[in-house]
Formats: structure tokens, C-alpha cells, sequence
């Protein structure tokens, strides 16, 4: 099948949701949760998918790749304001479950997990910082205002806003499913009287066929009974006529 941006985002959905990287590397458990993740997005009506268990897995690794080759043509060309879609977010919230999940099964410790998210998350925040004092400063030597950069959601805000989003897709989907269900079965309820009305009539139709047949067959009982009476009178008014010359002939 032919990838699109919109099945690249309802992959990673799916991935967040459902969340493979909690489970180790090449263990049954993660292939039976991305075994699940090609079942789910086959399941979906719009967009189409024909996807298998290693092509959604081979493409998540194609996208985070492309991903943080973008980010890091970000950070090479400092300054510029990167429009963030629907689709950086979720790759980023990826790549950083993945990071935290591999980081708790090497560690073994969940504090120590959480410690380096929270030294991670105040590095980028304090790059971040660094960079809009960099950017002021070179902004200000040129004399030029400084276009305030949009500021990335933190990873649960990301997570939040995609299972909100995910929940009234999925919602509408369910409702839509179930007026087609309603639709559906309002069809055959007609189909059924449809039918039904086509048997009666048919019924009627043969009941009137034998009714003419009946009807038929007495008319040309009758017709055979004129004409046999008919013969009958005709022979005897014969037999008259004949035994009246007999007897004139006598005399």
C-alpha cells in the first residue's frame, strides 16, 4: 500500500496507545502488540490499511529516523521557526517512551528512569532557553524583531491530546457503526415485508389461477353436454322422420 501522512499518524496513534516498547526487544509479548497494531489499523475504514506486523513496524523505524534527521537540520539552522504538526508530536512521544522504557530495563529502577527523564527534559528546556537568549541577541544586534518561537507540548500534554483525539474519532466511529447497523437492519426489515408481500401476492395469483382453471373446466363440461344433447335430439328427430316415411310408405 502507498503511505500517506494521515496513515503515518494513525500508526503512531495506535503504537502510543497500545505501546510495544514496554515489553523487551524481540520478546513475544512486543511482536503480539505490533501483531495487534496491523489488526487494528486494518480494521479501519478511513484511511485504508493492508499492512502486516513487520511493515508498521519497519515503518516506525523509517519515520523516526526522518524524524531526527529533521531535528537535527533544527538544530544545525538555529533560529528558524519549524511549523510542529500532528505527526512530530507523536514521533517525539515515541522516541521518548522507547528511550524511557529501554532505560528502565537496563537500569532496573524505575526512580532512576524518572530522574533521567527529568535531567533530559530540563537539558532541552535549558537549550531551548539558551537558543531564545542566542536568538534575542543576534536579533537585537540586527536591529530586527524576534519572531517568538512556538514552543513544543511537553510528552503528556502530546499523549493526552492523542488519546482525547483518538477517543472521539473512535466514538464517532462506533456511532457511525452503529447507525449503519440500524440502516442495515431497517433494510432487511423492509426486504423481509418485501418478500413476504411478493409471497402473499403470488399465492392470491395461484389461488385465482386453479379458481379460473376450476371455472374453465365446468364451461367445457357444460359445452360437452349441449353438444350431446343436441346429438341426442338430433338422432331422435331423425328416428321420427324415418319411422313416419316407414309408415306412409306401409299404407
Amino acid at each position: 500500500m502507498e503511505w500517506t501522512e494521515e496513515h503515518d499518524v494513525f500508526l503512531c496513534r495506535e503504537v502510543l496507545l497500545l505501546d510495544p516498547f514496554q515489553y523487551p526487544y524481540r520478546s513475544k509479548e512486543r511482536g503480539d502488540v505490533w501483531g495487534q497494531v496491523a489488526i487494528n489499523l486494518n480494521s479501519s475504514n478511513h484511511p485504508k490499511f493492508k499492512v502486516s506486523k513487520r511493515s508498521v513496524r519497519d515503518r516506525l523505524t523509517l519515520l523516526q529516523s526522518r524524524y531526527k534527521e529533521k531535528m537535527k537540520r533544527e538544530e544545525m539552522a538555529s533560529g528558524i521557526d519549524c511549523e510542529e504538526t500532528e505527526l512530530d508530536r507523536a514521533l517525539e512521544e515515541i522516541i521518548e517512551k522507547e528511550k524511557a522504557s529501554e532505560s528502565s530495563r537496563n537500569e532496573g529502577s524505575s526512580a532512576q528512569v524518572k530522574k533521567d527523564k527529568e535531567a533530559a527534559e530540563e537539558q532541552r528546556l535549558k537549550a531551548m532557553e539558551r537558543l531564545g537568549q542566542t536568538t534575542k541577541r543576534q536579533v537585537e544586534a540586527d536591529g530586527k524583531e524576534m519572531t517568538p518561537k512556538k514552543s513544543r507540548r511537553s510528552g503528556s500534554e502530546t499523549l493526552e491530546y492523542l488519546r482525547d483525539k483518538f477517543q472521539s474519532e473512535s466514538q464517532y466511529k462506533k456511532q457511525e457503526l452503529a447507525l449503519r447497523v440500524k440502516e442495515q437492519e431497517s433494510r432487511d426489515a423492509q426486504q423481509k415485508i418485501m418478500v413476504e408481500q411478493q409471497r402473499q401476492m403470488q399465492q392470491q395469483q395461484n389461488e385465482l389461477l386453479k379458481i379460473m382453471q376450476k371455472q374453465q373446466a365446468k364451461q367445457e363440461e357444460q359445452i360437452q353436454n349441449f353438444q350431446m344433447l343436441f346429438l341426442q335430439q338430433q338422432q331422435q328427430q331423425q328416428s321420427q322422420i324415418l319411422m313416419s316415411l316407414l309408415d306412409k310408405k306401409n299404407t
